[in-house]
């Protein structure tokens, strides 16, 4: 009998939760959706993502590589060579997009096709164009060739590049001769987050981030501070820091036996994080300024974040970087500086410490 009550029991609260949760229902009818109509209406928005995100890729191309090629001067261990060209083909593409990859960039066979030239470096300079496809490398066949294997000859031709390619009907060939650069790649990450960071050997900057950047003048500036960290080996100077701590952490902790929590580490990875934001700050104007940017309003933009992020405001001691009046004055100072060197006619080179 206490089974079957209990069962009784749980039945009647199933019924009446059941009741409670049908006077919660929606009280509108609603037009259905069509699989047909949903379908459609789904590949219609991925191609519109696919057209933004490419367009967005190829606006980080035009600052970021003329800023690599400013920068070269400085990157004396990660210096390489560029032609200002990508290229692609179909299986550069998940399968997801492919096909409307296909279609925006009018790609009817397995070939390889150049994506995307820029005007004021080599490949641009000698006419070739977006769309060409590409017949042969240095003499070399492209047929039955992967993408990998083609980009790697370009990649290592560091003093001259033959390329046969077709255009429309026409049959063209090209001799480049490559534009000294910081060998980083550029990466383009979909996150909303206003943020971009560079790890010594590669700059990644989010979607969110190009769209805050109203102008190619702010992403300038964005992109020549991580420049900057890479040349000026930020990273692989926080990461000394990093294990110095950690050794100290060690230390103590076989020493006294009390666990320091990762404590001095964490130091570590803050020393000077905020000198380095700084120097950062300084050399990538510079970087911006070689690159034939106009800088006379660059310290606005952090005014703008400052907007965006009030929190930004605020001194603290503890924070990795410097607050956005500071980084305002100390790039309105070197504005000033830049420009002064201008009108001598003096190397645009940062100032080091004597």
């Amino acid at each position: 009998m206490a089974m079957m009550s209990g069962s009784l029991r749980n039945g009647l609260l199933a019924l009446v939760l059941l009741a409670l949760l049908g006077g919660c229902m929606p009280a509108l009818e609603v037009p259905e959706v069509e699989k047909g109509a949903l379908y459609e209406e789904a590949q219609r928005q991925r191609e519109l993502a696919f057209s933004i995100y490419i367009k967005r890729e190829e606006r980080l191309w035009n600052v970021a590589l003329p800023l690599l090629r400013a920068a070269s001067m400085f990157c004396d261990k990660h210096r390489g060579y560029s032609y200002g060209l990508v290229i692609h083909d179909v299986d550069s593409y998940g399968d997801e997009y492919r096909q409307i990859a296909r279609r925006y960039f009018s790609i009817y066979d397995d070939g390889i096709y150049v994506r995307y030239v820029h005007p004021d470096l080599p490949a641009g300079r000698m006419g070739l164009q977006a769309g060409d496809r590409i017949l042969s490398v240095n003499g070399i066949s492209t047929e039955g060739m992967s993408i990998k294997e083609v980009g790697s000859i370009i990649k290592n031709s560091s003093k001259r590049l033959s390329l046969t390619v077709r255009r429309d009907t026409h049959i063209e060939e090209f001799e480049l001769l490559p534009d000294s650069v910081c060998n980083y790649d550029i990466r383009l990450v979909v996150h909303d987050a206003v943020n971009a960071f560079a790890d010594g050997k590669n700059v990644t900057i989010t979607t969110g981030m190009i769209r805050f950047a109203e102008s190619d003048q702010e992403l300038a500036l964005v992109l020549g501070h991580e420049i900057a960290h890479n040349v000026l080996g930020h990273v692989l100077k926080t990461q000394g820091n990093i294990l110095v701590g950690t050794l100290f952490d060690i230390l103590i902790e076989s020493t006294t036996g009390v666990s320091t929590e990762g404590l001095f580490a964490e130091l570590g990875a803050e020393m000077y994080s905020q000198e380095f934001e700084a120097e950062a700050d300084y050399m990538g104007l510079y970087i911006v300024a070689r690159a034939g940017y106009e800088i006379k309003d660059a310290h606005y933009f952090w005014r703008r974040m400052a907007v965006e992020h009030p929190a930004s405001i605020k001194t603290n001691f503890s924070a990795t970087h410097p607050s956005t009046p500071q980084r305002f004055i100390a790039l309105e100072n070197t504005i000033k500086e830049i420009e002064e060197k201008k009108k001598r006619g003096a190397p645009l080179v940062p100032e080091k410490r004597r």
